[in-house]
């Protein structure tokens, strides 16, 4: 037990200065070193948010933690950074002579919440020279999926990619479901996850996972290109999801 908690406290984070290390060498390896090409407009974007981040997290006071287990980390959402106090669950040595490990944790605390700036459609199209049109058909046909509906208009978070060219496939979480969308959508009732692939034998279909991976209740169902999007968009529009995630 003792060897774990050693390497355990050798890959973590426990004073604030600890996390703003590891914070910035997240950012020098993923923007600044980093062989993929990232897209001009997006890298900005992220490094404002960042900064603005780096800022907030400056003038935070965070004790140092002497509780074994408990750590400190951030994790970037689909329109912020988060900072998290964080509990190890469980922790495993892999292998000794190379340093691999794996872990669970369980997310206790969100200390900090730094979001990013949010666009109208007229400004994210005009980031990518685009018509306002074309931006409210991606939001329509699932291919902006952190999109906000507010009143009868859409804001959306500056650090939204462009959109690629075909489909991607996702992931969406919540935690309740709106009568609405159980009664337009009854298949969902009883999951809190559920997961879109798009048909390899037929392009214009899709296969809906609902659940999580190994829950009993997992089932699948298969839909057209119409139904997906209209799916997608009443999640897209209706402030329940609590979590979206594109699978490369």
């Amino acid at each position: 037990m003792q060897n774990k908690l050693k390497v355990f406290k050798e890959n973590h984070s426990f004073t604030k200065e600890e996390i703003q290390q590891q914070f910035d060498d997240f950012v020098k390896w993923n923007y600044y070193e980093a062989d993929d090409e990232i897209e001009e407009t997006h890298k900005q974007n992220m490094l404002n948010l960042f900064d603005k981040f780096k800022r907030t997290l400056d003038t935070t006071h965070l004790p140092k933690i002497t509780d074994d287990w408990w750590f400190y980390d951030f994790h970037i959402d689909n329109d912020g950074v988060k900072l998290n106090l964080n509990f190890c669950d469980e922790f495993e040595i892999e292998s000794e002579i190379d340093g691999i490990w794996s872990m669970t944790s369980t997310e206790s605390l969100t200390l900090l919440d730094v979001k990013c700036d949010y666009l109208h459609v007229k400004e994210f199209a005009k980031v990518y020279n685009v018509t306002d049109t074309t931006v409210r058909q991606w939001i329509r046909r699932g291919k902006v999926r952190t999109a906000r509906k507010l009143g009868r208009d859409w804001l959306i978070p500056s650090i939204t990619r462009k959109p690629k060219r075909g489909f991607t496939n996702v992931t969406y979480g919540w935690r309740y479901l709106p009568e609405d969308i159980q009664e337009r959508f009854p298949f969902l009732i009883g999951h809190n996850a559920l997961y879109i692939f798009q048909n390899e034998e037929d392009k214009l279909l899709y296969d809906i996972i609902l659940g999580f991976p190994g829950e009993l209740n997992r089932a699948k169902i298969i839909l057209s290109t119409a139904d997906r999007e209209s799916l997608e968009l009443a999640f897209i529009g209706s402030g329940f999801i609590d979590g979206v995630e594109e699978l490369s």
